[in-house]
């Protein structure tokens, strides 16, 4: 049996890490040791629940309203992140939104809006990792997709194609940091965050009559890739569906 996982010395950013997937992801890297930075786009009340959610003092863990889009916000968040922990070594994009709505009806702002966050916003904060991270530091990145991507459905062009760019991204990224900084994608299936917007509560099943997975599942692959003792694997996008897509 392989030891649990000790990200004791590592500094961890997790984008849209208020609730749900990012907030799980959040918890299983500071049960690892590691110090963490949650970021929320807009609501104080959600990232202070979440804090709450995570072990430690302020030595141990922090929260800022960052949205990941603005660029001027992305580098004024890291050098609070430097300052109150220490240079980020793991970079977990979450962050995203996700409407949907016919492609007849989608505005250019729609379209621009999503790509903004899920893509661009994962641009600027990687590109911050890669600068601020010391040349003698291993570093780890961690994308989160999204299956429509590979199974695509109607209503979602531009999330679709943001989650598409995440998968190139990933790659670039693999190549830009070999040796030094890894980059990887996780891709969730349908998981069960609570209540679904028809009013039911879990546990629900999807279109095919498929128990969805839980948010600690992709909790657990996200760590697997953190973890500085597996640096042999970049590049590489991981599937959490219970087996809806099998590439």
């Amino acid at each position: 049996m392989s030891p649990p996982t000790d990200l004791s010395s590592e500094v961890a950013l997790v984008t849209g890490g208020s609730r749900n997937i990012g907030l799980a992801i959040a918890r299983a890297l500071r049960a690892a040791g590691a110090r963490v930075c949650i970021w929320g786009a807009s609501d104080p009340e959600a990232l202070e629940a979440a804090l709450s959610a995570l072990d430690g003092g302020e030595d141990a863990r922090c929260g800022m309203l960052v949205k990941v889009e603005d660029e001027a916000a992305v580098l004024g968040g890291f050098d609070e992140i430097g300052a109150r922990l220490g240079p980020v070594s793991i970079l977990v994009n979450n962050a995203a939104i996700r409407p949907e709505e016919p492609l007849e009806t989608t505005t250019r702002a729609a379209w621009t809006s999503v790509l903004d966050v899920t893509l661009t916003g994962a641009f600027l904060t990687s590109r911050e990792l890669f600068r601020r991270l010391p040349r003698d530091r291993n570093g780890a990145i961690v994308n989160i997709g999204g299956l429509s991507a590979h199974r695509p459905k109607t209503g979602r062009v531009h999330v679709i194609t943001a989650k598409a760019g995440l998968i190139g991204l990933t790659r670039a990224l693999a190549e830009e940091g070999l040796g030094r900084i890894r980059a990887n994608c996780v891709v969730p299936g349908a998981i069960d965050t609570g209540v679904r917007p028809d009013g039911r509560r879990a546990p629900f099943l999807d279109e095919a009559g498929h128990a969805p997975g839980s948010p600690e599942a992709v909790a657990r692959a996200v760590l697997s890739l953190a973890d500085p003792g597996e640096p042999y694997v970049t590049g590489q996008t991981l599937h959490v569906s219970g087996g809806r897509f099998m590439p």
